[in-house]
């Protein structure tokens, strides 16, 4: 399958920090990888790590500098020799708390998953220390991690602790083949999903949340709460040829003890429902899910729950696919949950619509107990946990070639109304931060948050304090939800649309960058964008126009000119709102080296006629720019003339070469004398034959049309009526002129 994304589909951020991780904190120790697993603890103000065979406490107040203070420990819990490898390290992939002095910890513990009961925290005198829980003997006490912790550290599950009671979604056995949603702990029976029935199909959960329907108290709306799940899995209800993949919610009710005689031990309020984010106009699904951050609304109930997941899709053209960021209110969660149910073909495996009445109480919720159900009501909740309805979903947010991991989501009150702050993790440890802006998407900044690109595994938000904890496989860092100190001007602030930052100061005035250069000397002044988003525009003088021109680049090449001051001011024009970004005094003076100083520059005043549009494309700019048409004349003039004066020189050298052989007899004079020719007159007429040659007319050619070349002369064409005048072919020219020897005859 392929797909060609609308025009203006994708969004780009607006800025970029390559080097934001100057600000960051960070914690990694040497030796430990794979930081994985996050507990923000509020109770004690401390965020728990969990690593590759270690566990951390780090202190919210400065999380770099705990490793150095007594506050931390590590806890190693492999008991492997010396010869391992790395799928062997035990990986912590549960970290809960289970209650205000005890911890929860699963591992995968070289393929046999182990689970300390609990870990206790104890603090005396400022001082944090992990306390393994012991029995009678001595012993730690440690349970069978199975259905709760994966065998292999590459599967992904999911785990929450509601009133002391475990719920995960995992693989069960060494293979992997055998998924479970599973809950443990507590003082009921432990559930799990039937595997004979296939309720899962080869799932991947992301992650899990817990929903409280039942509060407030007295709620009419709520029956019982809910623990929902997030996966993706094959689907089996589309006949393709392709193993299609989709996404899932799934949930299960927290008052569910399995049946009495019908599915003992199992869920009998299992039910599971597509999630689709796809394009409104095409419909190109992103069917893979990896990651849900459910947002529970400040002050509003259970009904106003956003689900916020970050999708990929098992389809794209190219070498690289896209990411996309679809949100689901829990109005579309319930209307799914409450509609109507698909069937399964046991024989044909063909998935149709149930059209039959449904049996009472509806199947999938609790009332009452879930021992006292009718066997009608589980036995058809053994063929019927799928919906007929799906959640669908149009992208927020689409990213070419980036492949989104981790979501977090946080709620601000901005100054005129709520928003939600996206923060969302790349696989090449990236942090995009977006909001929705005027019903737009907007991408306010990417922060590079390692050294080496690596996938984000985990994002923690502590809304109280305004950070974000990122893990990776190398280490841990600290984020701040914002940092408006990086916009320094109230353009920026405003263009950001970041609701954590408010401009209070005021706007000042600003200086122009006084450079002087030699006269006639190019100069090319730069204006770097600080927005993707932004177009770039040149304000200057009307003077200044025919001697400059802008780069593709969008910088401008200007001349100086003597005794002449120009201004030359860059401005940025975005979402309408005007921002100067460069502002340069250029100046002549001969022969002194080019200097940089800083000057005070006229007020900046826009003039539609004197701004250039750069977008990128110079052939669009209209830039006017000196010609030298008269300076091409004077030197094409030069060069004729130079050409003339040589052809002049060849023809005098070669004089006697070009006299005509077999010339007739000339005519006498009246008297009948001859008279004597005398060198003086083969001179005469050899200088008037080069005299008339130099001032031939340029009307006339010869007739093989070669070129000729024009020099100006008073003199007049002689008139071939009154003289005896022969014309060569190769050159025209009177043979004999008649006049001052007429004069001089003796008639």
């Amino acid at each position: 399958m392929f797909w060609n994304p609308p025009q203006g589909a994708f969004q780009i951020p607006r800025l970029r920090y390559g080097n934001y991780s100057l600000f960051l904190s960070l914690f990694s120790v040497d030796g430990v990888f794979n930081y994985t697993s996050l507990l923000l603890s509020q109770e004690d103000d401390m965020l728990y790590v969990g690593a590759r065979e270690a566990l951390f406490a780090l202190s919210l107040s400065d999380i770099s500098k705990t490793k150095l203070q007594k506050n931390v420990s590590l806890i190693r819990l492999s008991r492997l020799s010396e010869a391992k490898t790395t799928d062997c390290f035990n990986y912590i992939k549960i970290l809960l708390r289970l209650n205000s002095t005890h911890l929860y910890v699963c591992g995968t513990y070289a393929f046999s998953p182990i689970c300390t009961f609990s870990m206790f925290v104890s603090r005396l005198q400022n001082t944090s220390t992990f306390t393994l829980e012991r029995d009678e003997v001595g012993d730690v006490v440690i349970e069978d991690g199975r259905s709760r912790c994966p065998f292999n550290p590459e599967y992904k599950s999911t785990a929450i602790i509601v009133d002391g009671e475990l719920y995960t979604g995992t693989v069960s056995n060494f293979q992997g083949n055998e998924p479970v949603i599973y809950k443990s702990l507590g003082q009921g029976a432990a559930l799990k999903t039937e595997n004979s029935l296939k309720w899962l199909q080869d799932p991947v959960f992301v992650g899990s949340a817990y929903i409280e329907e039942s509060q407030p108290i007295g709620n009419p709306v709520g029956d019982d709460d809910k623990i929902y799940f997030f996966f993706s899995e094959a689907g089996k209800e589309f006949d393709f040829f392709d193993n299609t993949i989709v996404s899932r919610i799934a949930r299960v009710c927290k008052g569910d003890k399995g049946g009495e005689r019908v599915l003992q031990k199992k869920w009998t309020t299992f039910l599971k429902a597509q999630l689709l984010c796809s394009l409104p106009d095409d419909g190109f699904p992103f069917n893979i899910i990896q990651d849900m951050f459910v947002l529970k609304p400040m002050g509003d109930s259970w009904e106003s729950t956003v689900f916020y997941g970050v999708f990929t899709s098992q389809w794209y053209k190219g070498a690289s696919g896209s990411s996309a960021v679809c949100a689901f209110t829990m109005a579309q969660v319930e209307r799914a949950f409450s509609g109507r149910y698909r069937e399964v073909n046991r024989e044909t495996q063909q998935w149709y619509t149930y059209n039959h009445p449904v049996p009472e109480p509806r199947p999938g919720l609790v009332s009452g107990s879930s021992l006292h159900m009718p066997d009608k009501v589980l036995n058809f909740v053994k063929d019927h946990f799928l919906m007929d309805s799906v959640i669908r979903s149009s992208p927020l947010l689409l990213k070419r070639s980036v492949r989104y991991t981790q979501i977090a989501v946080h709620e601000i009150q901005g100054m005129e109304r709520a928003y939600d702050v996206l923060f969302i993790g790349t696989d090449d440890g990236k942090l995009h931060k977006a909001i929705n802006a005027n019903d737009k998407m907007h991408i306010i900044e990417e922060m590079i948050l390692f050294a080496k690109p690596q996938p984000v595994q985990h994002i923690e938000l502590d809304p109280q304090r305004g950070l974000l904890f990122v893990s990776s496989n190398s280490g841990l860092v600290e984020v701040p939800v914002a940092n408006c100190s990086n916009y320094l001007s109230c353009g920026e602030c405003v263009l950001s649309r970041d609701p954590y930052c408010a401009w209070t100061g005021r706007l000042c005035g600003s200086r122009c960058q006084l450079i002087t250069v030699p006269a006639n000397t190019f100069r090319v002044l730069p204006c770097k964008l600080r927005s993707n988003l932004a177009r770039r525009r040149w304000h200057y003088s009307n003077s200044a126009r025919q001697y400059l021109y802008a780069t593709l680049e969008g910088n401008l090449v200007v001349v100086a000119q003597a005794d002449r001051m120009e201004n030359y001011e860059c401005w940025s024009e975005e979402e309408g709102f005007h921002q100067l970004l460069a502002n340069y005094c250029v100046t002549a003076e001969p022969q002194r080296e080019t200097t940089t100083l800083i000057g005070h520059s006229r007020t900046p005043i826009i003039e539609q006629g004197e701004i250039i549009i750069l977008p990128g494309k110079s052939r669009s700019m209209q830039v006017h720019t000196k010609t030298y048409w008269n300076e091409l004349i004077v030197v094409c003039a030069l060069l004729a003339s130079s050409l003339v004066v040589f052809s002049l020189f060849i023809i005098y050298r070669n004089r006697d070469h070009m006299k005509i052989v077999g010339k007739p007899a000339e005519s006498l004079p009246l008297n009948g004398n001859t008279i004597p020719v005398s060198t003086s007159d083969h001179k005469g007429y050899q200088t008037l034959n080069d005299n008339y040659i130099c001032s031939t007319p340029t009307h006339e050619s010869s007739p093989d049309n070669s070129k000729s070349f024009s020099e100006p002369s008073d003199r007049r064409p002689l008139n071939i009526k009154e003289s005896h005048v022969e014309y060569s072919p190769t050159c025209p020219r009177p043979r004999v002129r008649l006049g001052s020897e007429i004069k001089d005859s003796i008639v």
